[in-house]
């Protein structure tokens, strides 16, 4: 076969296409491997296009002095070592020790009255025996100040009894009159379930205008239970002292906690309950039934073991006095701490007992002006819940 010159010619201008194209695909494949980020191009001086990052917030966003990016590398000179990566410090998990700061103080209100309801004031952190399980316990938080005090006003709201309701919500105006400045009150109602128609304030004209709001009731239920175990719940976090002042009749249709469970949740709770009940009025007018005194001695149980006292006024006209002796006695409360000598963390209910006492360890015998014996009556909640483990 005969060569020709123009075959040759022809081979030799694939060759260095070929030779061509391998060239310009190398330099292609090690720029790329050089992962350089946006910035100018070394020859024209064009911004090579990066994609913008969204400005919509993330639900976990970084600290904004912590980089996002990794730090440029710095090129390697001839001879200098490369310096070796720290490697992170391992753990022994049993070497590590933390700090707790549970505090086991238990708080106790106590309020001192007389026969009438009056509080008794004057008495010292000596006068008081605190008994845990019956075993005494050393008082070592002791106060008497008089500080601002949280009211939440429970209101039943149903149509069964509330012609009798009305006029004792008419007269929970005249409580608002006894609150200070200072005070915080808040209002919920409830029938099937509550509902928070004021949130804490300290602005009595809120309040009014939220109690006027409650005019005409739809519902004859009266989940009572469930409202109280709702308003405690609401109480738990609020420090200082505070209150539930529930204007209610005593009677539950079909909460969804037992009267077991309130009396469960009654003792746990932090916070004193004062029913003020009409069942008295509809006693008088239709004479006491089962369902009338179940009620009432419910109410009465609550209170108990809350801290708190239940009333039950015979009378409208008896309601602006009980009112002001709640406000009274809520303000004239002696804040008694203690740390339990039994620190057992075990969710134990602990039975708690308080006396007066006097410099020798006897009982407190107070007198009035005329030197006469008082009958006094101490009222503090009746145990606590151990903290579990």
């Amino acid at each position: 076969m005969k060569i020709t010159r123009s075959k040759v010619l022809w081979a030799a201008a694939l060759a260095c296409v070929a030779v061509s194209l391998w060239i310009f695909s190398s330099s292609l494949v090690a720029h790329a491997q050089q992962g350089q980020g946006p910035g100018p191009t070394p020859n024209t001086g064009e911004t090579v296009y990066a994609p913008k990052k969204s400005a919509k917030p993330e639900l976990q966003q970084q600290p904004q002095n912590m980089p996002t990016e990794q730090p440029e590398k710095v090129p390697q000179q001839p001879g200098q070592q490369v310096p070796q990566q720290k490697q992170p410090e391992k753990i022994n998990p049993n070497d590590v020790y933390t700090l707790s700061t549970t505090s086991n103080l238990v708080n106790v209100d106590v309020l001192v009255t007389d026969k009438n309801g009056n509080p008794i004031t004057g008495l010292g952190k000596s006068n008081f025996k605190i008994l845990d399980d019956g075993v005494p316990q050393s008082v070592t938080n002791f106060s008497t100040a008089e500080a601002p005090i949280t009211v939440a006003m429970l209101i039943e709201f149903s149509n069964k009894w509330w012609g009798y309701l009305y006029l004792a919500l008419e007269d929970a105006y005249q409580f608002l009159n006894f609150m200070q400045p200072k005070d915080w009150v808040g209002v919920i109602y409830f029938d099937m379930q509550p509902h928070v128609l004021q949130d804490f304030t300290h602005d009595r004209y809120q309040v009014r205008g939220a109690l006027d709001s409650l005019r005409i009731p739809g519902f004859s239920e009266t989940n009572l239970y469930d409202a109280l175990a709702f308003t405690i719940d609401r109480m738990k976090n609020v420090g200082g002292r505070k209150a539930i002042l529930a204007i209610v009749t005593g009677y539950d249709t079909f909460s969804k906690l037992t009267y077991g469970d309130m009396l469960k949740i009654a003792k746990g709770s932090n916070t004193p309950i004062y029913p003020v009940s009409i069942l008295e009025w509809v006693s008088i007018r239709y004479g006491d039934s089962i369902d009338t005194l179940q009620a009432k001695n419910a109410l009465t149980s609550i209170a108990r073991y809350s801290g708190g006292e239940a009333y039950f006024p015979r009378f409208e006209g008896a309601l602006p006095d009980v009112y002001q002796q709640i406000a009274g006695q809520l303000r004239q409360q002696y804040s008694l701490g203690f740390i339990p000598t039994d620190s057992t963390k075990n969710g134990k209910y602990h039975k708690l007992q308080v006396e007066l006492v006097d410099s020798q360890g006897n009982p407190l015998m107070i007198t009035d002006k005329k030197g006469k014996k008082i009958k006094y009556r101490v009222v503090s909640r009746e145990g606590y819940f151990a903290p579990k483990a």
